[in-house]
């Protein structure tokens, strides 16, 4: 197919070239399509309030996105490798279908502040999407402390036992603490809700004058990224801190992970899941395993991958763009699905979790108290050492 920046009779790319450069993007852009064409529908309506397009023009544009759009929902629109991104196959399709029209489409826009309003819009509704599976699982942990939290439990520290505790205050450490990651979403959020249509080639335009105010409305930004090199430049950087506050939800996923797959062995039998959360060996016919905690444990690795992905791809560029970028788009989509799966695993974790209470209370065994003893000695008027070195010996 011939690019939309060849001239004729010019030097048709490398094949081998071309091969390398479009890499799997048509394929994620086809993932994204929808939220190109919400960027597109809002750029044409825009020229057509600067007088780009009449209005027979725009309702043309319109129905053909429309028509894209009802074709990817069926999964019969495609993007030719050839076209290298979904940018190039919705003007492809618009012009091979309804003429001239098509070819305006692109009027003051590059595919790079195109594909920033596509991501943005993908960011903006997978944040909201994440947050909501948070607060869900914020919810059913507070039930299951509710109707579990007052069974005693052993605490740990250096793994061993060390003080009383219980099912709450074990349970709430991690209620707390995504409560805190939300905080944290939504302030990035806030951030990333910026409108970089507009910005074009990442230094903006000064013929048309393009209504920058008009698309940030109609695509329900809060506000216009404003320096257009900035927007260039955000690119990566809005993917990379979105994704290192979804990895604080991530990690509280994996500690939470971490300790069931100790509590759950025959050693301490504290808490059970249904066997319909287990799985069992080829070989060892006693076997139930705790494959989804693995899972989600080891997956915790791989999101903190991706998230490194895009940091390491980003962070030596000079100010404006680079084709780099088209690297960090395949590691955010995967960082943001594999977020949301285990989010809403692990609630289903939770939900179903059984704490056995009476191998619970029966490891709360007369020295965890030993700190208690010490303090009550102090209560009566020994100093702490001397009530610290007293309980000791009790439990040398």
């Amino acid at each position: 197919m011939k690019k939309l920046w060849d001239k004729k009779g010019g030097t048709k790319t490398n094949s081998v070239v071309e091969n390398y450069t479009v890499g799997v993007d048509y394929l994620l852009d086809l993932e994204l399509l929808s939220y190109d064409i919400k960027g597109t529908m809002a750029h044409a309506k825009m020229l057509r309030k600067i007088k780009i397009l009449n209005d027979k023009e725009l309702k043309l544009l319109i129905n053909g996105l429309n028509k894209i759009l009802s074709l990817w929902k069926r999964g019969s629109f495609k993007i030719d490798k050839s076209q290298e991104d979904g940018h190039t196959a919705i003007e492809a399709y618009l012009t091979e279908n309804y003429g001239e029209v098509g070819k305006k489409v692109h009027t003051g826009r590059s595919r790079n502040d195109q594909s920033l309003t596509m991501t943005r819009l993908f960011s903006k509704e997978k944040l909201l999407e994440v947050e909501k599976k948070v607060e869900n699982l914020i919810k059913t942990l507070a039930q299951q402390i509710k109707k579990q939290g007052k069974i005693k439990m052993p605490g740990y520290t250096h793994m061993q036992r060390a003080m009383p505790s219980s099912v709450g205050m074990w349970l709430g450490s991690y209620h707390d603490s995504l409560k805190d990651d939300l905080i944290l979403l939504e302030a990035v959020r806030k951030v990333t809700d910026q409108n970089p249509l507009g910005s074009a080639a990442g230094y903006g335009e000064k013929i048309l004058g393009l209504d920058r105010k008009f698309t940030t409305k109609e695509l329900g930004f809060k506000k216009i990224q404003d320096n257009p090199m900035y927007c260039a430049m955000s690119r990566g950087k809005f993917e990379n801190i979105i994704l290192q506050s979804v990895g604080g939800v991530m990690f509280d996923l994996g500690k939470i992970a971490n300790d069931l797959l100790l509590f759950t062995t025959k050693e301490f039998n504290f808490f059970t899941l249904p066997d319909s959360f287990k799985t069992g060996s080829s070989i060892m016919p006693q076997k139930k395993n705790y494959d989804v905690l693995e899972l989600i444990r080891g997956n915790i690795g791989i999101f903190n991958g991706y998230q490194h992905q895009i940091e390491n791809v980003i962070k030596a560029l000079m100010a404006g763009y680079n084709r780099d970028f088209q690297l960090t788009k395949e590691p955010y989509i995967k960082g943001m699905k594999l977020a949301l799966e285990t989010i809403e695993v692990m609630t289903l974790v939770i939900k179903n979790l059984e704490a056995k209470k009476k191998n619970l209370e029966n490891a709360c065994s007369p020295e965890l108290y030993a700190t208690d003893l010490a303090l009550k000695l102090v209560k009566k008027g020994k100093n702490w050492r001397e009530a610290y070195q007293e309980i000791k010996e009790k439990y040398a």
